[in-house]
Order: structure tokens, then sequence, then C-alpha cells
């Protein structure tokens, strides 16, 4: 029997990524806004009344990032953010646990961020939600182990996608392309060959950890050498 897997959020430049790297070796069922929208808790409500299958993977792509100072953001568009980043998640999961839709021996791969291990300014609800989402991804891993279900993260750093392109000027790209030890953006494909490895059989002994997937950035590329 083929493997299944949902790709939560499955329309963005990174979950596009997955969904081709996953069709290879299993069925795929990719949400799109039109037949799950995150920010809607009734479009969610339906989709998990409806939602027939068994699964054996879960990747979480899901995310709202818009740039703007804290004390300028509206209570109501935080609230938004943080229904979308992670609070869709929660219920998702449960709801599937619930259900008994996730088999034995399946996988939980949730898209985070690097600014799930700091912040930057003007970031807020998408680094807190962010930060969310990694102790979600540990105390999941902990209480799923019995089913023999995994948890990780993949956390990306500068991805070559539409968002980041939308979020930083050409000038700041190549500044960063200088700060990034390996020389470049990342690539969707670099995100979704992890993805998959983390849904494979090959990774039967790894769940609570957290992949930055960041061409060294982190470990020191934005200070000045």
């Amino acid at each position: 029997m083929k493997k299944k897997s949902l790709i939560i959020s499955g329309t963005g430049d990174i979950a596009s990524s997955i969904n081709l790297h996953l069709s290879a070796s299993t069925e795929t069922i990719a949400t799109t806004k039109e037949s799950l929208d995150l920010s809607s808790n009734e479009s969610v409500e339906n989709f998990l009344d409806k939602f027939e299958h068994t699964v054996d993977n879960i990747i979480f792509c899901a995310a709202i990032n818009n740039l703007k100072k804290f004390s300028s953001i509206p209570l109501q568009d935080i609230e938004h953010a943080f229904k979308i980043n992670f609070l869709s998640f929660i219920k998702i999961i449960h709801k599937l646990l619930e259900n008994n839709k996730i088999r034995e021996n399946g996988s939980v791969v949730i898209i985070s961020s690097i600014y799930s291990k700091f912040s930057r300014k003007n970031r807020f609800p998408y680094s807190v939600s962010k930060h969310a989402l990694s102790g979600i991804s540990k105390s999941l891993a902990l209480e799923l182990s019995n089913n023999k279900i995994r948890v990780n993260t993949v956390s990306p750093g500068f991805i070559d996608t539409k968002m980041t392109r939308n979020n930083l000027k050409k000038e700041q790209i190549d500044k960063l392309k200088t700060q990034i030890p390996l020389g470049r953006l990342g690539t969707t494909n670099d995100v979704a060959k992890l993805v998959t490895f983390l849904c494979s059989e090959d990774s039967s002994y790894i769940t609570g950890q957290d992949f930055i997937v960041d061409g060294g950035y982190i470990a020191g590329g934005f200070f000045d050498n």
C-alpha cells in the first residue's frame, strides 16, 4: 500500500517543492486556501469533518509574515497570524489523532524558521509563533512516541522564495549572501529533500529534533569577519 502525505498549506514555494519530492514515493494531499482556510475556524472544522484519509506523514507549511513594528500592529492582526501559524496546527493534529487518522510509524514535520531561534525587528507574530511551534514539536515528540509517530521541525534560513523577495530588497539579499558562509540563498529543494528524508524510514530513529537549513548563517555568518 502506497503511503499518504498530507501537506497543509501546500501551495507556497517550499510546500510545492516538498509536494514534488514526496509525490515520487507517496500519494500527496496538498491543501489550498480554498480547501482549507487556516484563518477560519469554520473552514478548519469543515475540512476535518470531511477528511477521510489515514495518512503516514503530515507536513505543516503554513506561515504569514507581514513586517510591522510591534507597537503599530493591531491586536486582531496578531491573533490572525497566530491562528494561521500555529493554532491551526494544534487543532488539526489534535483532531486527526482523536480520529486515528495518523498511522503508526508516521512522521510529522513542521516547517519552522531560524526565527524560532532568535528574532528580528518587525517580526513579532512570525517569530513568536515559530518559537511556539518548536515547543509544540518537542512535546508532541514525547507524547506520540508510544504510537511510533515521530515529530521534527525544519527551520529554513533565507530561502529564495516569493516571501523572501517580497520582504527584502535586492540590496539586502546581496548583503545576506556575503554573510551566509555557503555564499547563496537556499533553494526550496534544499528544504524539500530534508523533509522527504524525515518522512522516510531512513529517519526512523529521529524525533524531537530541529534541523536548521541556513547555509551556516546562524553559526556566525552574520558577524563581520
